[in-house]
């Protein structure tokens, strides 16, 4: 989450960026997912420019604040970088 204030300027996209790589080259994980409420394009967007892909979408998966929300869920593997 980013302060109002200070989004649009790429620091999501940059810590987002900077978890990947941590992942991959401190614990030398193989596959980073990251999950969202496919209503928030901003942060699809975010997970897109690090080059993570869209691999599947929860329907009505989880309940949030009473609401019935679904997921979608975006990867990306060591060997495609970040």
């Amino acid at each position: 989450m980013t302060h109002p204030d200070h989004q649009g300027r790429g620091y999501a996209t940059e810590a987002a960026a900077a978890v990947v790589q941590f992942g991959f080259f401190t614990f030398g994980l193989h596959r980073v997912i990251g999950t969202i409420e496919p209503r928030n394009l901003a942060s699809a967007r975010v997970l897109e420019r690090i080059g993570m892909t869209r691999e599947a979408l929860l329907v009505e998966s989880e309940i949030v604040k009473g609401e019935w929300q679904s997921e979608a869920i975006y990867a990306i593997r060591a060997s495609r970088g970040a």
